[in-house]
């Protein structure tokens, strides 16, 4: 089981393709090109996933489906720490259907246009999607707290500028994004 580190830093739809020439300066390279992603979360009835802080979200991505669960959000100042759990699918219909039959529900959908960026070394490992949805356009940055801030830092941001919220929550802030 892995720990997800990330944030994401709200930008300008504007402000993306100097993000990317300026990623691609620092030795990022491209991994996904503009996908379009959609995104359903399960929870059973009574909200239990949600209650804990948990996550069961089925997500398509281009032709991919990836299963991920998701912990609770630990504690932190700056970053948004939390375990993840995530496997490739073969049909995003049928795991629906399987997760409705044994009492999961769908609670919320969101799409975005994502293309991911990577960066690795023998030390480090670091990802960045940017990502362009309905409610505002975002880079993230996924990888160690150091990695994190160094590339942060590399791309003029700093951590005042950091968000540990999570989709769900953006897209509820603007009323959009149920099931």
């Amino acid at each position: 089981m892995a720990n997800e580190v990330e944030v994401k830093i709200e930008v300008e739809l504007s402000e993306i393709p100097a993000i990317i020439s300026r990623l691609e300066s620092i030795g990022f390279e491209q991994t996904t090109p503009r996908t379009e992603e959609k995104n359903l979360l399960f929870d059973f009835a009574n909200g239990t996933l949600q209650q804990k802080g948990c996550a069961l979200r089925l997500r398509q991505f281009g032709p991919k489906t990836i299963l991920t669960y998701k912990g609770a959000v630990k504690a932190h100042d700056h970053l948004k720490i939390r375990e993840e759990i995530e496997s490739g699918a073969e049909d995003f219909d049928s795991i629906a259907k399987i997760f409705e039959r044994l009492g999961l529900l769908p609670r919320f959908r969101y799409e975005k246009i994502r293309q991911k960026y990577r960066s690795q070394t023998d030390s480090s490992q670091i990802e960045i999607c940017v990502d362009e949805t309905p409610v505002g356009c975002f880079v993230e940055i996924e990888g160690s707290e150091e990695d994190i801030e160094r590339t942060a830092s590399a791309l003029g941001w700093n951590k005042s500028q950091f968000l540990k919220v999570n989709y769900t929550e953006l897209y509820r802030k603007k009323g959009l994004g149920s099931v």
